[in-house]
């Protein structure tokens, strides 16, 4: 019999309301808008046009170019090769046209060809491999014009089809990992479906969002990370993105390159571009991967450390049948710690030792599985091509209850409506279901219950104890019973976009691109009544669901006017606009007195809450572009943009960002020297300005709600929760940047060079208030105050070291430096302590910089075990701060450690190929000057040392094993007796990990065609987080505590490492 709640709805339904029927009419309309533009009438006019075919081949070895672009000089007519090399290039109107095709690793091909109406014209390219790429296209999502990389005064870096093809790339975030300098991004945990923090240049903001924007084909989208806490980790939303579906990635660093985005673009862009359809037959490919997860961790061992002090044939622990406990047998036995046998007070005898999280018997780890298909098609005719994809995706962490489980869809439709007017929409559909297990700072956490289990294991007692009563494990915690313990978050996303470009005369491009970015989240979590005896509400069990619809709006808008102003130089103005509405609406239900077996909101007894909210800011951006070619050598862009936003405080109007971009191909110049060595030279340089926009809700004053007596009557009245600031304005953050590109011996060898400084002004900060305010809320207020400085380097080395017919080999190197600076958080602001005191923002230091108190300690006599008193506070170490008060400051006993980003990194790869058959390709990365609090340690040390000797539950390596070096024995005490807590486990995080290593095989074609229709067979055997090679004590350097969701925060406090991953791939092309 179905069970039905008090609305008489089936229990576990969601009531539709008429908002919510209201929203999905808006969206259906708004996809008809999207979709309208194929509409239009495809017979219009005949027109003088014919088409242009032909192949793009490797010159050294024949091999077909995939992802090629050939385009039509001065329009954005354009098409790309298949994997064959071929392309297809319709409506070219008759005449003479001047047609290119380029791609990465490769010298840009031109060639003149003459089009008869009516007629096909043959143009094959034999492209020369070179290791300069200055010819590439770079998409400008705001105005949607295509530009080479000469053009450009800055570093932009484009990562190819190509690259992301020979990786393992299970996520679209793996695009970015170590390919371009100074990018840095962070797997904050090895667990499923969790965010990583992605990072161009540094940091920019204290209060507001450091990560890039992204863009899919030119329009927004969302990558929050938002959902129901587990202990530390966030969700992904830019892991939504099917990486099998990406054509390219384009890197596009700091406010020199993006003062066109005006009050977002000031943490840099991300713009993916997904694959198109191109002219001809249907081109299938089909591939499936499957593969394996394996936790590596070195996980600490617990120890227990002892002296016999009674009959030594009686046991060590007592267990207790009855009752299903366990005790240390203190009448035979005294647990002697290092500090007390440094001390003279025990002797020890014996240890024992057990890691539960590698003990077969007690880990929770098992090998995870991995399991992707999918299918894409594309090609199409003159009028319209097409790319289809679908794609099955689930993977089973190597804790059995984390999974994700992922469906996405793929239209992208393109039509040439007529010979000037093209609309390209792309349509894609996610639905994916995650369920995430606790970790982190969670007793629920099968990390931590087995990095505090006791140094012997009770399998007997463990089997017949209840949750949380298990005697093998720190809280009483199995595995088994964890399973039980997860969060749920399911989504539906939809991201649609339409790009129109229209050339109604030679001269004038207009483009227009629509989009909408929407998702709906669900999360939930159910817990069953006594299961987990935690607390009154785990024992009465409690259901939590909140649902999130969120929406992302935009339209930008172009027109670009190019004339020739003699015979040297070309001119090209644009002038454009730019809207977005972003848009959320959120519901929240909670309840405790769960009925067993049930699993909503409905179904529960006490302790009700809801909350409802929405929130929604607008965007508007006028912009106008100069841009100068004079010879195809120099170039000069000038731009301003003006943005007016909701996010902003009602008192400010339009906020202005100017750019300007120079660039100079000097080896061009006839008068520039040809030599065998340097075979070419570009300088250049570019300044610009770019924003970063408050919180929705950071300007306004708000109100909550209170219960307020009248006469004998209680009345619904409101109180002050949150003063506003109609003044708030965004961050600003200026950039310059100057660098030089050169290409060493015929091309053979490249190098990029790029020196930058930016400074951000205007910085918000929460600035504490008077109790007499009565605020309910934060008590604070977020006011312009603070001022940062970046500076650094970036440094790229492409080398062709062997191009033969059947040998080649490639090898990149990239490199960077960083260095952050506060400089000041504004008068009457004192440093701001986070992350448990570990970590300030402190001026004259990087944000986020790790301090402690300095201690020393010394072996006085050499028996290799520190006595408390051998360890001691170094009080001739002190900082000057500010208190906050005007002009006031104070002498504090902390020395400055180090910055929580690195201050320098570098990554290479390499890619040999055999025979045009057989391919090997691997990456490493290193990373270097940064910091971290191993607070796994930390809290394993400190915790075990306070837990009662009768207890048996040992202790860390620093207490318990009478080998730990006196470092890890020196620290416990001072975080122990001293009062440092875990500023004494701040260590060193520099890392070498060997991210990625690809073998791929290509089947011949004298086999390949034993199988009917398939056309190319490929095999690729893959490995990912191979190696880690570093000094850091802890699980791993990298991960942190708080995943991405966490702006500077950087800890690893029971966090599970990124698993090792082998991986196997089979891709058919048919």
């Amino acid at each position: 019999m179905d069970s039905f709640s008090a609305s008489g709805s089936p229990a576990g339904a969601e009531p539709r309301d008429e908002r919510t029927r209201h929203k999905e009419v808006k969206v259906n309309r708004y996809l008809v808008a999207l979709v309208a533009g194929l509409a239009l009438p495809l017979a219009a006019a005949a027109q003088a046009t014919g088409v242009v075919t032909g192949t793009v081949t490797d010159a050294s070895t024949g091999r077909p170019i995939a992802g090629a672009q050939v385009f039509q000089s001065g329009t954005t007519r354009a098409a790309v090769t298949d994997q064959q090399g071929r392309y297809r290039l319709p409506n070219v109107p008759a005449g003479r046209a001047e047609l290119r095709a380029s791609y990465p690793g490769y010298a840009q091909g031109t060639r003149a060809v003459t089009v008869a109406a009516g007629a096909t014209v043959t143009v094959d390219f034999a492209l020369q491999p070179s290791a300069v790429e200055l010819d590439v296209l770079v998409v400008n999502p705001i105005t949607g014009q295509l530009e080479r990389r000469r053009e450009l005064g800055t570093n932009t870096t484009t990562i190819t089809v190509e690259q992301l093809q020979r990786a393992p790339v299970t996520r679209a975030a793996d695009a970015l990992a170590a390919r371009a300098p100074g990018v840095i991004l962070n797997y904050g945990s090895g667990s499923t479906g969790t965010s990583q923090r992605i990072r161009i240049r540094g940091a920019n903001s204290l209060s507001l969002s450091n990560d890039p924007l992204i863009f899919v084909d030119g329009i927004q989208v969302s990558n929050s990370k938002g959902g129901f806490g587990v202990g530390g980790q966030g969700y992904s939303r830019l892991d939504d993105i099917n990486p099998n579906d990406i054509e390219s990635v384009e890197i596009i660093r700091g406010p020199a390159a993006t003062a066109l985005y005006g009050t977002a673009g000031a943490n840099g862009v991300v713009q993916i571009r997904t694959k198109r359809g191109r002219a001809g037959s249907t081109r299938w490919t089909g591939w499936f991967e499957t593969g394996s997860l394996k936790d590596v961790t070195n996980w600490p061992t617990n120890y227990l450390t002892y002296q016999v002090i009674g009959n030594p044939a009686n046991p060590l622990y007592i267990e207790n049948q009855v009752n299903r406990t366990v005790a240390f047998n203190t009448t035979d036995y005294r647990r002697c710690r290092n500090f007390e046998a440094a001390e003279g007070l025990c002797v020890q005898q014996a240890t024992i030792s057990r890691n539960p999280l590698k003990d077969p018997v007690t880990t929770p780890f098992s090998t995870g599985r991995r399991y992707t298909s999918g299918l894409s098609a594309a090609g199409g005719g003159e009028r319209v091509t097409y790319y289809l994809s679908l794609e099955r995706d689930d993977e089973r962490s190597v804790l059995e209850w984390n999974r994700l489980g992922r469906n996405t869809y793929r239209v992208n439709i393109g039509a040439q409506v007529t010979p000037k007017l093209s609309v390209q929409v792309n349509t894609n559909y996610i639905n994916s279901d995650l369920s995430l297990n606790g970790n982190d700072n969670n007793v629920f956490s099968p990390i931590i219950n087995g990095l505090l289990g006791r140094p012997q294991a009770f399998p007997s007692l463990d089997s017949i104890a209840t949750p949380g009563g298990r005697p093998s494990y720190g809280f009483g915690y199995a595995p088994n019973d964890l399973r039980l313990w997860f969060a749920n978050q399911t989504v539906d996303r939809y991201i649609l976009g339409s790009n129109a470009a229209w050339q109604p005369f030679g001269w004038l491009q207009v483009n227009a691109i629509a989009g909408l970015d929407f998702f709906s989240r669900h999360d939930n979590q159910t817990i069953q009544p006594n299961y987990f005896p935690l607390s009154a509400a785990y024992i009465a069990g409690f259901r939590a669901s909140q649902r999130l619809n969120n929406y992302i709006y935009s339209l930008q808008t172009s027109a670009s006017a190019t004339f020739r102003l003699g015979e040297s130089l070309t001119s090209t103005t644009t002038v454009g606009s730019d809207w977005k509405r972003e848009f959320n609406e959120f519901t929240y239900c909670y309840g405790q007195g769960l009925l067993p077996g049930t699993s909503t909101c409905a179904t529960t007894t006490s302790n009700f809450a809801v909350d409802e909210s929405r929130t929604e800011s607008r965007t508007i951006g006028l912009l106008a572009r100069q841009q100068f070619n004079w010879r195809d050598r120099w170039f000069l862009a000038l731009s301003l943009r003006g943005d007016n936003t909701s996010a902003a405080g009602a008192d400010i109007g339009f906020q202005t960002y100017p750019g300007v971009n120079l660039s100079w191909v000097v080896s061009e110049e006839p008068w520039f020297p040809q030599n065998p060595v340097i075979s070419l030279l570009r300088l250049r340089t570019a300044y610009g300005e770019s924003g970063n926009r408050p919180g929705t809700r950071d300007p306004l004053t708000l109100l909550s709600r209170a219960a307020v007596e009248v006469g004998t009557a209680q009345e619904t009245g409101f109180i002050l929760s949150n003063i506003g600031n109609p003044n708030l304005r965004a961050e600003r953050t200026r950039e310059i940047e100057g660098g030089f590109d050169l290409g060493l011996f015929d091309d053979r060898v490249s190098v990029d060079f790029t020196a930058y400084r930016k400074r951000t002004t205007d910085m918000l900060v929460a600035r504490p208030l008077p109790p007499s305010f009565g605020l309910t809320g934060p008590g604070s207020q977020f006011q312009n105050l603070a001022g940062m400085r970046n500076t650094g380097t970036e440094l790229g080395v492409n080398a062709r070291v062997l191009d033969r017919r059947n040998l080649a080999l490639n090898l990149r190197l990239s490199a960077g430096t960083l260095h952050n600076k506060l400089e000041d958080l504004g008068p009457g602001v004192a440093p701001i302590a986070f992350n448990r005191g570990n970590q300030r923002h402190q001026p004259g230091f990087p944000a986020g910089a790790f301090f402690r108190t300095p201690y020393v300690y010394n072996d006085a006599n050499g028996d290799g075990k520190l006595s408390r008193n051998e360890v001691q506070i170094d009080r001739t170490k002190t900082i000057r701060s500010p208190t906050g008060l005007p002009g006031d400051t104070v002498d504090l006993n902390l020395e400055y450690v180090g910055p929580m980003l690195p201050t320098n990194t570098q990554s290479l790869s390499a890619d040999l190929t055999l025979f045009n058959t057989i391919s090997v390709y691997t990456l490493f990365e290193r990373r270097a000057g940064q910091k971290t609090v191993n607070f796994t340690e930390y809290f394993r040390c400190v915790t075990l040392n306070g837990r009662a000797v009768s207890q048996g539950f040992g202790g860390c390596r620093a207490t318990d094993d009478p080998t730990a070096p006196l470092a890890e024995q020196a620290r416990f005490i001072a975080a122990q007796f001293l009062g440092l807590a875990s500023q004494a486990y701040i260590e060193d995080a520099d890392f070498v990990k060997w991210r990625e290593l690809t073998v791929s095989f290509s089947l011949p074609q004298s086999l390949v065609r034993r199988f009917g229709r398939v056309q190319g067979v490929s095999i690729n055997l893959s490995g990912r987080n191979l190696r880690t090679w570093t000094k850091y004590s802890g699980t791993d350097p990298e991960i942190s505590e708080t995943g991405a969701t966490a702006e500077f925060t950087q800890g690893e406090f029971n966090t599970q490492p990124p698993p090792r991953i082998f991986l196997i791939r089979v891709n058919l092309n048919f």
